[in-house]
């Protein structure tokens, strides 16, 4: 069930973007050749969101982020989520999307939470903040977790989200790094372009 999201190394995380932007970012986004998108569940009508951007974009991979409880997840999923990300372990939430077939990325922060995320059946997890664990941490813990698929999320920016995937990470989640706060205000849909495409550029 991981399947779609193999080979994909940048998700821009879409928090607390306002509903009348949405559509209009993620073509930006689209346009500098992302392929998934996280939209957090804490966004106003992040439901209506994952429906939508789904429902227009056939062939972009759209995800819920910041799915806390159970009863969000059923949300998400039911709306055309197609993975799922918190920022913690929930073994309820994983124990769902199993069920369902849908791909789970767990938040944890110890060697100890990787292997209960991978033994509940989550095969990435999000190593989150990943910017307070470092890349020394991913490129140690590989080391007895090779079977584990790393996502990392928090304090990355476009200088430094290669070196996570040197050091074993295999997704980089990016929020205002990548759409910043201006862009979005001002629609600068060109720029946030071109930042895509720098990110995706600086992983290859």
């Amino acid at each position: 069930m991981y399947d779609k999201l193999q080979g994909i190394q940048l998700i821009p995380v879409l928090r607390k973007v306002p509903y009348h932007l949405c559509q209009d970012l993620v073509k930006a986004l689209s346009d500098g050749g992302i392929k998934a998108v996280e939209i957090t569940m804490d966004s106003e009508n992040a439901i209506e969101m994952i429906h939508e951007v789904k429902t227009q974009n056939e062939n972009l991979l759209v995800g819920a982020g910041t799915v806390l409880t159970v009863q969000d997840c059923e949300k998400a999923i039911e709306a055309g989520a197609e993975f799922i990300v918190s920022p913690s372990l929930n073994v309820d939430v994983v124990n769902l999307c199993v069920e369902k077939g849908i791909p789970v990325i767990p938040g944890v922060f110890t060697p100890t939470e990787m292997q209960t995320a991978y033994s509940a059946g989550a095969k990435i997890i999000k190593l989150f903040p990943a910017s307070s664990l470092g890349t020394k941490f991913i490129k140690d813990v590989k080391g007895p977790l090779s079977h584990i698929q790393i996502m990392t999320t928090g304090g990355i920016n476009l200088e430094t989200a290669s070196t996570y995937l040197v050091a074993g990470a295999d997704i980089v989640g990016a929020g205002s790094d990548l759409i910043k706060k201006e862009w979005l205000q001002t629609g600068n849909w060109e720029a946030i372009t071109n930042e895509a495409i720098a990110w995706i550029k600086s992983l290859d």
